[in-house]
């Protein structure tokens, strides 16, 4: 699996960070950097530290997991429905 960014994911890691821009004229989201942690409390910790609303995560307990909830958010990152309910929490 990879990134958005197109990043290979290796099988260590198990947290993704997506430091990301939001665009409230087209309710659209792009991602300008990513961080892969090996451990899922460092990428939550990021998450929690970064001054970035827009950012994203994915965690996971295992490669597979981590897949898993990657690939649920790369479909969410393209839902209009859902990129316009993150508009109305930033």
């Amino acid at each position: 699996m990879k990134t958005i960014l197109g990043t290979e994911i290796p099988e260590n890691i198990r947290g993704v960070y997506y430091i990301c821009h939001y665009n409230y004229l087209e309710n659209s989201i792009t991602v300008l950097n990513e961080v892969l942690c090996s451990f899922a409390h460092m990428a939550l910790n990021l998450y929690a530290e970064i001054p970035n609303p827009e950012s994203q995560l994915a965690m996971g307990n295992s490669h597979e997991q981590l897949c898993e909830e990657l690939e649920r958010l790369h479909k969410n990152m393209k839902d209009k429905k859902w990129l316009k309910e993150l508009s109305e929490q930033l």
